[in-house]
């Protein structure tokens, strides 16, 4: 009897001991299911920050292009050439301001230096090569800019299209080319600068910066323009 009733208190341990193992397997798979929720998490979360620093850097290199080309399509000026360009363009206009000149006078920059430009009659009277004695102490300016600083320069003379045509000046090719010489012989002469550094064109009245149809376009077109270039 005994030994029946130990076989029987057995079967009836069995059930309960059943149950424990599925409770114990039942935790294992939620902690293991766990475990690679936060192993899927923490790999998500880097994933997110290594892509966000890709997409910092490359904006940032973007910007830095976009800066780049902006200083290379328009005023703006390479570290080189901006230590001597900006310095002389402030001079320059402190200059004209004093003069009463700066509503005459026009300063571009551009990607070797900058051009300053002469409206029609501040260096010559109309249809004259002969310097305006009054246009002497612009031109000294010009020549401090070229000494102090190491451009080349290049005089170019534009006129408007009324033909000249004097026995002096048979065209407009002649006047501006005379006039651009006339510039470079003072800078040459007054200055004392270096010959190799100056260049004299004229281009009569084939560059246009305005329609020669209007009085007012044919003023602008008649210009001298000066080039400090690197």
């Amino acid at each position: 009897m005994e030994e029946e009733s130990r076989k029987s208190n057995e079967k009836k341990e069995t059930p309960a001991a059943g149950w424990e193992m599925i409770y114990c397997s039942l935790v294992l798979i939620i902690v293991a299911l766990f475990a690679m929720l936060v192993s899927y998490s923490t790999i998500k979360e880097d994933k997110i920050a290594n892509f966000q620093q890709r997409e910092e850097s490359i904006t940032e290199d973007r910007k830095l292009d976009k800066g780049n080309n902006i200083l290379k399509l328009s005023k703006d000026i390479s570290e080189d050439q901006g230590e001597f360009a900006e310095p002389a363009i402030k001079s320059l206009w402190k200059y004209l301001r004093k003069a009463g000149l700066n509503e005459s006078v026009n300063i571009k920059k551009i990607e070797k230096g900058f051009i300053v430009i002469f409206g029609s009659n501040v260096l010559f009277p109309s249809g004259v090569a002969e310097i305006n004695k009054e246009a002497y102490p612009c031109l000294d300016e010009m020549i401090k800019i070229a000494r102090n600083n190491p451009f080349s320069v290049r005089v170019e003379g534009h006129t408007d299209n009324v033909p000249i045509a004097t026995s002096e000046f048979p065209s407009n090719w002649e006047l501006s080319t005379t006039r651009a010489v006339n510039i470079l012989r003072y800078l040459l002469e007054k200055g004392e600068l270096s010959a190799d550094r100056l260049a004299a064109v004229g281009f009569s009245q084939y560059h246009p910066v305005a329609s020669n149809d209007v009085s007012e376009g044919r003023r602008e077109n008649r210009r001298v323009e000066f080039y400090f270039e690197l």
